[in-house]
């Protein structure tokens, strides 16, 4: 065997073998729509370096917040299909964001998914002042247009949090507008807020200093907080709000190329370390059956119906 024979052999053993033929020629990024710290950047961490392995390049985060998600999804879209660029994008990039702004920086079918990442709940947590101790309680004060309610910027998952909880309520609380999620949380401590509805990454640390769960918006409840119902089982079934983060490429991505992309999700989630992490972050990995750009696109198109309706129901003005 010659050496250059030998060098190929090596070369070929010490790479990942992709079924579809396309590897990385350089670092591979997955940008991420918002700050570091949130859900999305956690998932996109997460699966960073199980990929990796699976692709023989580097995998990066790389944060760009923005516009609900618009600028980094902006500068995806400027970008060459070549797959060293990939986006996690999350339910509101995707389903909230056409429904709201009147123009968008980005076309949400201009991107294509690799796969489902991961689906994470919300939780709806109440400060101790507001002396808020069940559903029931809850309820009567909303229908009695007594709460005060945390909110964000316009597309963001605190915003639409905000306004679904209201809605169920029969709309007469005030959604009070924060920069975020953690400034909220603040004042839902110190008793200037009566609720918030956060993702459950967030959420749980406010439960642990002092704020109280009283629902769960996924379908299943959370071991961390495992007396805490779910909406649906606490009478609030309207209340129905899960998170989803979506991998993705643009469109125009060589098929070779995404399909080589959505193996290398696929191994990153069948990695048992980030199972676990996901777990430890409430976090819901897609089971077998959900994998796949086909399971994902259904997913978005679906949503995008469903939350077109729902922010034309709540009357929520575009800007």
């Amino acid at each position: 065997m010659s050496l250059s024979r030998r060098t190929l052999l090596a070369t070929a053993l010490a790479t990942p073998a992709l079924a579809q033929g396309w590897a990385p020629s350089r670092t591979v990024t997955i940008l991420i729509p918002f700050a570091a710290g949130g859900a999305t950047d956690v998932m996109g961490r997460l699966i960073a370096q199980p990929m990796s392995q699976k692709l023989g390049q580097t995998v990066v985060v790389e944060n760009m917040a923005g516009a609900s998600g618009g600028v980094a999804a902006a500068r995806v879209a400027r970008t060459a299909p070549d797959g060293h660029l990939l986006f996690l994008g999350h339910i509101g990039v995707f389903a909230f964001n056409q429904h709201l702004f009147t123009r968008l920086a980005y076309d949400p079918a201009d991107f294509v998914p690799a796969g489902l990442v991961a689906t994470n709940p919300m939780v709806l947590i109440v400060s101790r002042q507001s002396g808020i101790t069940s559903m029931d309680e809850l309820k009567a004060r909303g229908r009695a247009g007594r709460l005060s309610i945390g909110s964000s910027g316009l597309g963001t998952t605190l915003h639409m949090g905000g306004v679904m909880v209201n809605k169920a309520l029969g709309g007469g609380n005030t959604l009070v507008p924060y920069r975020g999620g953690g400034p909220a949380i603040n004042d839902l401590h110190a008793g200037v807020l009566d609720v918030v509805v956060d993702q459950a990454l967030t959420a749980l640390p406010a439960v642990e200093a002092g704020a109280r769960a009283i629902c769960v918006t996924g379908a299943t409840r959370l071991p961390q907080i495992a007396a805490t119902p779910t909406s649906r089982e606490a009478g609030l079934a309207e209340l129905d709000l899960e998170v989803w983060n979506i991998l993705t490429a643009l469109r125009t991505t060589p098929a070779p190329i995404l399909a080589a992309v959505t193996e290398a999700l696929n191994g990153a989630l069948d990695d048992p370390h980030v199972r676990t992490r996901f777990e430890a972050a409430s976090a819901r990995a897609p089971a077998p059956a959900e994998r796949g750009p086909a399971f994902a696109a259904n997913l978005v198109r679906t949503e995008q119906v469903r939350w077109g309706q729902f922010i034309r129901e709540a009357g929520i003005e575009r800007e």
